[in-house]
């Protein structure tokens, strides 16, 4: 039992970026506080409240996917939103990604004395909080993933074989799109299957096509080898993973809700304080399919943690 086969296919094959909180497009992001670098990633800063949160975009996005999240919590948080290497103009680095910039994120954390900060990712970012949350629990207050898991998910079905060949494959795939055509690509190869809206996917598209296709290769490559299942036990924190279920995609291999929902709390099972929320009539990019039922759970957490 897996992700549609279309769906799987242009996950493979494409490199799935995070999506916006309205939909037809992201809107403005909040004037930024303060504007920074911190190692490979890139940091711009909102608000100013007590607590803190740490925005981490998906494969080929910048901040502006996350930018309808961040005007709204800006007035009660202080918002640290990140631009991964090689994503939204800014520059690559070198391999490994992963190790680079989780300890680029501790550095963050440690340089501006963010006490307890709570990540919110969303697929590649997703994935990301998993990591952190293995490496160093007790420095962080939570963590909300968006359909961001600690392996990728037809992983879950296949061997470590197949797996590199086909991680080789869709990086080498990647890097031979010449920049100029990344955002047309995008938009015939992968987002008609991870947001329903037509607009949204010209939306999406276009600004996930300003990021380095070879750079994005890289990222996905390493995040169709990770498995950060095992160290799960070691994140002993509060995690939400938000699962969007479509069953006009999905049903073949899912037929319910609730068979998403077991399928993703098997993966994080051995994370102590998990808990995973479907939401319905959602592909990949819940904040644009379902705005508001993905603001409801993000809100929920933060009021409980």
């Amino acid at each position: 039992m897996v992700l549609a086969r279309r769906a799987v296919v242009a996950l493979l094959l494409a490199l799935v970026a995070a999506a916006p909180a309205f939909a037809t497009g992201p809107p403005p992001l909040p004037t930024a506080a303060a504007t920074f670098d911190v190692g490979s990633i890139h940091v711009q800063q909102f608000g100013s409240g007590a607590r803190s949160l740490i925005f981490i975009p998906g494969l080929t996005c910048g901040p502006w996917e996350w930018s309808g999240e961040i005007a709204r919590l800006a007035p009660h948080y202080t918002i640290y939103a990140l631009t991964l290497p090689g994503f939204d103009g800014q520059p690559s680095v070198d391999a490994p990604l992963f190790p680079r910039v989780t300890a680029d994120i501790w550095t963050l954390i440690a340089q501006k004395h963010i006490a307890k900060p709570i990540v919110i990712g969303h697929s590649l970012g997703g994935t990301t909080g998993f990591m952190l949350a293995t490496q160093h629990a007790d420095r962080l207050g939570g963590v909300i993933a968006l359909d961001g898991l600690p392996i990728y998910p037809t992983d879950v079905f296949s061997t470590s074989d197949k797996i590199a060949a086909m991680a080789d494959a869709a990086a080498a795939k990647m890097a031979a799109i010449p920049q100029a055509q990344f955002a047309a690509y995008e938009k015939a190869g992968s987002m008609p299957y991870l947001v329903t809206a037509p607009a949204d996917v010209d939306a999406i598209a276009t600004l996930a096509g300003k990021s380095d296709p070879k750079a994005a290769g890289q990222w996905f490559k390493e995040d169709m080898e990770l498995d950060l299942r095992p160290q799960l036990v070691a994140a002993t924190l509060p995690i939400l993973l938000l699962a969007p279920y479509d069953a006009a995609l999905e049903g073949k291999y899912l037929p319910t809700a609730a068979a998403k929902q077991a399928f993703y709390a098997g993966i994080v099972k051995n994370a102590p304080n998990a808990s995973v929320v479907v939401i319905p009539n959602a592909r990949h990019f819940a904040m644009y399919d379902q705005p508001k039922a993905t603001s409801d759970a993000i809100d929920a957490f933060l009021a409980a943690h």
